[in-house]
């Protein structure tokens, strides 16, 4: 598997049972994973989707007063964090210590390591893990043995609005060693991308998420999910070699 790539895409709503009826409605899902006393313990409820082997999660506060819950009432539903996979996430951190700034947590999760990040430092809650081996993900096998990819195959691309795109896109390049943004634009694996765009008025992080359409006919639609834009696209060249 190329690294580093897009393995996640994490939403939060107020009504988990509407949303995760919407997601089942908009891409086929036919089941979900949850984890309930384990993010009862960080305030959440949730469920993972996946299309072939990539992941929108849609967490919950289960506290309207929570902070998460007045953020909801003041933004709306919307996007919550960015998920990246790479092979190496020890030297990562080293790296980002190197720029000046360090994880807000950094932990063996069931044998991977896993670290999150603040949005000050790459225009949202992002989350940047290592799994062994790369081919699997958190909760395997059973969010394999979800995998609807009837609709959409996966996810190839994330959009980001920030205050300072610029910085924020070449803070990604240096993190991840990619080569030098162009108009926000950082390149991943495989012709994946992460765009880092312009505040516009409405909020900041996570705004629209590429996934590849099953159905060619289908690029060029795009769906509205937790106030999240999903764009289908072809497949680029890589995707299809």
């Amino acid at each position: 598997m190329s690294l580093p790539r897009i393995r996640q895409v994490v939403l939060i709503t107020d009504d988990l049972a509407a949303a995760s009826a919407q997601a089942r409605e908009l891409f086929g899902f036919t089941g979900g994973v949850s984890l309930d006393e384990e993010m009862a313990k960080l305030g959440f409820e949730h469920v993972i989707f996946s299309f072939a082997d990539t992941f929108v999660e849609i967490v919950s506060p289960l506290d309207p007063a929570s902070p998460h819950g007045r953020m909801l009432e003041k933004n709306g539903p919307g996007g919550y964090m960015v998920v990246v996979q790479v092979d190496d996430v020890p030297t990562l951190v080293d790296r980002a210590a190197g720029l000046g700034f360090g994880p807000i947590m950094n932990e063996d999760y069931h044998g991977a390591p896993l670290t999150q990040w603040h949005p000050k430092h790459l225009g949202t809650l992002a989350e940047i893990d290592q799994v062994s081996p790369p081919e699997s993900w958190h909760f395997a096998p059973a969010v394999f043995e979800q995998c609807s990819p009837d609709v959409a195959r996966d996810i190839v691309a994330a959009s980001l609005v920030a205050d300072d795109p610029d910085g924020l896109a070449s803070t990604w390049a240096q993190l991840l060693v990619r080569e030098a943004p162009q108009d926000g634009v950082v390149r991943l694996a495989r012709g994946e991308t992460l765009t880092i765009l312009p505040a516009d008025g409405g909020p900041r992080g996570l705004r629209s998420v590429d996934v590849v359409a099953a159905d060619p006919a289908r690029v060029g639609d795009a769906v509205e999910l937790c106030g999240v834009t999903f764009r289908f696209v072809a497949p680029s060249p890589q995707e299809q070699s």
